[in-house]
């Protein structure tokens, strides 16, 4: 495709689902980005054939399973910053409706060994376990509790079966509300807005904290898409 042709482009942003991008490679890897992003428990091993002979190899889909879940984070980080752009965007895609639904929860569990092993990308592994030991394992500004309700709500969420229920932890009174920013970031980032972060503002949470919950839901979304998802591809 010439430099110059933005049809492809404007094609995505437009509507990723529905573009064709003229190669079955790409075409396989646009699936994968979409299916990793709104539902990776639906991936399977007839998937990953499919995937195959449009010429993707087993380190092309990791590859794609990793980078759709990071950019996930990105993205929600940014819609909950709201930072401005420093730089110029040539297509810039129009904001989701707030009224759009949230993205369904899983509608089961996976679990079982990944079909392709993330340990193939050794700095990939490493930098992802370095991430979640960061995020997950700290008792502050969030306690360690906290961070362990989000992480297994989100992995509940997208399907990860190699995560403890959230049910099995003692109630507490801020629960309801840290599920609810949780569950915003997760399964519908277009929605947040001042109301997302109003209960747990009342509750005493700053900016400090309040982001942490939004980094924590985040991070568990990169980690569970990717267990999910290679698990998934072995189904």
């Amino acid at each position: 495709m010439a430099l110059d042709d933005d049809t492809l482009p404007r094609a995505l942003i437009a509507d990723p689902r529905t573009a064709d991008t003229g190669l079955p490679r790409r075409q396989a890897l646009l699936e994968l980005a979409i299916l990793v992003t709104a539902e990776p428990w639906t991936l399977s091993r007839h998937k990953l054939k499919q995937w195959h002979d449009a010429g993707l190899t087993d380190d092309d889909v990791l590859h794609g399973v990793a980078l759709a879940s990071y950019f996930g984070h990105l993205n929600r980080i940014a819609d909950a910053t709201a930072v401005p752009l420093d730089y110029e965007v040539r297509h810039t895609p129009a904001h989701a409706d707030p009224s759009t639904p949230p993205w369904p929860e899983a509608a089961k569990l996976v679990t079982g060994r990944a079909a392709i092993d993330i340990a193939s990308r050794p700095a990939t592994a490493a930098a992802l376990t370095e991430w979640k030991t960061y995020m997950f394992h700290r008792d502050a500004p969030l306690t360690r509790r906290q961070r362990t309700l989000i992480v297994r709500h989100v992995a509940s969420w997208l399907g990860d079966g190699g995560i403890s229920s959230p049910a099995d932890l003692t109630a507490n009174t801020l629960d309801d509300a840290l599920r609810a920013l949780a569950r915003t970031v997760t399964l519908a980032p277009w929605q947040l807005g001042d109301a997302s972060y109003a209960d747990l503002r009342a509750a005493g949470f700053d900016d400090t904290m309040l982001f942490d919950v939004v980094a924590t839901a985040t991070t568990a979304g990169v980690s569970s898409r990717i267990a999910v998802a290679l698990a998934a591809l072995a189904t």
